[in-house]
């Protein structure tokens, strides 16, 4: 065999090999099983998962309700301080009215507003609302004007004052009893008009005699 023939075979040889060698290697990578992208991205958000799970879940109140709460105890504390407001000035009309029957309001309207603040207070306390004790500057203001009077001048502030101070409560409450969603709020307004209308209409009563 010539040394040309010889160098052929070697090629075709050589080139079968090579040919060998790249089907193999085609062959092994598509039997490579390839990587799980699903997975690699499913990681991160079970990880995410997972922590969401472990803090601690918390309960958050109904944003009606607790619109409701403050809006019971704010009535509530506007009774209450009315309340006060009317037993402070009846307190004083008792000692300077002169009049036997405005001297007769006066105790009615202390008695009346006290039995109607201890409704107040134990509503407070049955929703777990918190009343000031002390009374807001408008009380303290009609306190110190009557203070200053005497005579018929002090009957005719104090029941002038007591009506005003009547008929804007009534009108208020009534506005809210429409409005409210609580039902112990809704019975105790009920139950406290009728004695404010009451107090108004003697109050009205007592200005005409006066008057005449």
């Amino acid at each position: 065999m010539g040394t040309q023939k010889k160098f052929k075979v070697s090629r075709h040889f050589f080139v079968a090999a090579l040919v060998a060698t790249a089907i193999g290697g085609c062959s092994a990578k598509r039997q490579q099983p390839a990587p799980d992208a699903n997975a690699a991205v499913a990681s991160p958000a079970a990880q995410a998962t997972q922590a969401a799970e472990a803090k601690p879940r918390v309960t958050h109140v109904p944003s009606a309700e607790v619109s409701s709460k403050n809006t019971s105890a704010a009535i509530l504390e506007q009774i209450h301080q009315a309340d006060l407001k009317e037993i402070a000035i009846g307190k004083i009309a008792e000692q300077k009215a002169s009049s036997d029957e405005v001297r007769a309001y006066a105790d009615q309207l202390v008695k009346d507003h006290t039995s109607a603040d201890q409704m107040v207070v134990a509503t407070a306390q049955k929703k777990g609302a918190r009343l000031r004790d002390s009374q807001g500057s408008h009380g303290k203001v009609a306190q110190q004007k009557l203070s200053s009077a005497s005579g018929a001048q002090f009957d005719r502030l104090f029941l002038e004052q007591s009506s005003a101070d009547h008929k804007k409560l009534i009108s208020e409450l009534q506005q809210e009893r429409e409005d409210a969603t609580d039902d112990d709020v809704e019975a105790l307004i009920d139950k406290i008009v009728p004695i404010l209308q009451q107090h108004n209409d003697l109050a009205q009563i007592l200005m005409k005699k006066e008057q005449a």
